[in-house]
């Protein structure tokens, strides 16, 4: 029995599109994913790729995702948010084909926050598409979700790499996508207008370092840094988004080398039956 591996895909917006390069070369490389966390867009990719499997589905929808389809997905509202967010989560639902928790193929948590305690919440079971809509629940954007007695948000505002819950899931190795790094010109102050962002960029970062720090691998794709907290451009924009995508692929390709090597390093488990037979064996011998 090999290593199980699990995949840990974090928050970012638009920067999440690099999630699909990442699966795409995993699966292009026969590397098996057993378990899957993700916080905010990493939930909606994790969820799409578990369900399906298939990588290249996923690219093809975000790929010929239009500004058209962008617009149609805003339901304004004054409260909580600037979109109310019930289109957003038909357009999940869409995606996902009705899927629920019980038909993914591999197994899945979506990370949300809750937004009174500030508390993670791990969502494993129950109406997936909700859970997908809460944990991508970006304030000040869209209003938090009520769901399961809980006002549910983004799931990066409090575990925005997953690690710690990949590996409670079961996983050995955990594979941490980090998509919070950060870009300033060295020696430039920020204009007015864009410290605010910056300094959120730094909590991020920071969360990001800490929610990491455990795991086994750590995908970090460079030339990303500079796109905003959500990046509209880059869902509606084909040539950005293969760009994005094209970064999670060559990230990935990066450390196939040293994930080759902690599998080969890393001990064989046993199956029960297997440890039941070399017990006899040396008891006997």
């Amino acid at each position: 029995m090999k290593p199980k591996i699990g995949l840990a895909l974090g928050s970012g917006g638009a920067k999440g599109l690099a999630h699909i390069g990442v699966l795409k070369t995993l699966e292009k490389h026969n590397i098996s994913v057993d378990y899957i966390a993700g916080a905010s867009i990493g939930s909606l990719m994790g969820a799409h790729y578990a369900v399906f499997k298939n990588p290249q589905k996923l690219e093809e929808i975000f790929i010929n995702l239009t500004l058209q389809k962008g617009f149609q997905l805003f339901d304004p509202v004054l409260k909580g948010g600037i979109i109310k967010g019930k289109k957003f989560e038909n357009f999940i639902g869409e995606i996902l084909e009705g899927a629920s928790f019980d038909k993914v193929q591999i197994p899945f948590a979506a990370v949300a926050t809750d937004f009174t305690t500030a508390k993670t919440v791990i969502l494993t079971e129950g109406n997936l598409t909700k859970a997908i809509r809460a944990s991508t629940s970006v304030p000040p954007l869209f209003q938090p979700l009520m769901y399961k007695d809980m006002l549910l948000a983004d799931g990066g505002l409090s575990n925005s790499v997953p690690v710690d819950i990949v590996r409670e899931m079961g996983a050995d190795i955990v594979i941490a996508v980090n998509l919070d790094t950060i870009y300033s010109e060295k020696g430039i102050l920020p204009a007015l207008s864009k410290a605010p962002m910056h300094s959120i960029n730094i909590l991020r970062h920071n969360l990001s370092l800490q929610s990491t720090k455990t795991a086994d691998i750590i995908i970090s794709p460079e030339g990303i840094s500079q796109i905003g907290l959500i990046g509209w451009e880059y869902f509606f924009n084909t040539e950005k988004t293969k760009q994005v995508i094209d970064a999670g692929e060559k990230a990935t390709e990066e450390i196939l080398d040293a994930l080759e090597k902690l599998i080969n390093k890393m001990p064989e488990k046993k199956n029960n039956f297997a440890k039941l037979a070399s017990f006899f064996k040396n008891v006997y011998k």
